[in-house]
């Protein structure tokens, strides 16, 4: 569920990922090392650049790491053991996300994140995401917040116009 609010003056390079998928409990830890730097023509010759206001914003190199952990008690029900849930809670995902940032140079700041607890339900059509965001220091936030998703898989809500492949399929 994470998604980063980049600046125009931001581009992150290619994450590296490793996950760790445990079959057996239906269970997955995946983690991620990324780092991003200034690449736009306006950060090109200073780490400091002038927004609209004349303020100037410093876009320094950035170390973002994060953590996710989740539980599939869908493939419990199926592949395990069925522990007898009834409907929604056979569908539910638990997760907790873990992310953290921290500036390595032009006078970087201490390192910030969250830690997100939360819950997915996973339909045949939609799935929907709830998830609490707790800043885990001073510098990454003043108090808890929320976050709310929902996703439509159009594939399976039509598969005979959009859910069909563009190229090579029938």
């Amino acid at each position: 569920m994470r998604q980063r609010n980049g600046s125009a003056c931001r581009s992150c390079s290619t994450p590296e990922r490793r996950s760790s998928p445990a079959p057996e409990t239906g269970s997955r830890i995946q983690w991620r090392w990324t780092t991003s730097r200034p690449t736009s023509r306006a950060c090109a010759s200073s780490w400091r650049t002038a927004d609209e206001f004349g303020e100037f914003e410093e876009n320094p190199d950035v170390l973002e790491s994060g953590f996710a952990l989740e539980y599939s008690v869908p493939y419990l029900q199926s592949q395990v053991r069925d522990v007898g849930l009834a409907a929604p809670f056979y569908r539910l995902i638990p997760l907790v996300e873990l992310g953290l940032e921290k500036p390595l140079n032009h006078g970087g700041s201490p390192m910030t994140g969250t830690v997100d607890p939360g819950l997915i339900w996973a339909g045949q059509y939609l799935q929907l995401a709830a998830e609490a965001v707790i800043p885990v220091s001073h510098d990454s936030g003043h108090g808890p917040d929320w976050r709310v998703q929902l996703h439509f898989f159009i594939d399976d809500l039509l598969p005979n116009s959009l859910g069909r492949p563009i190229f090579g399929g029938q």
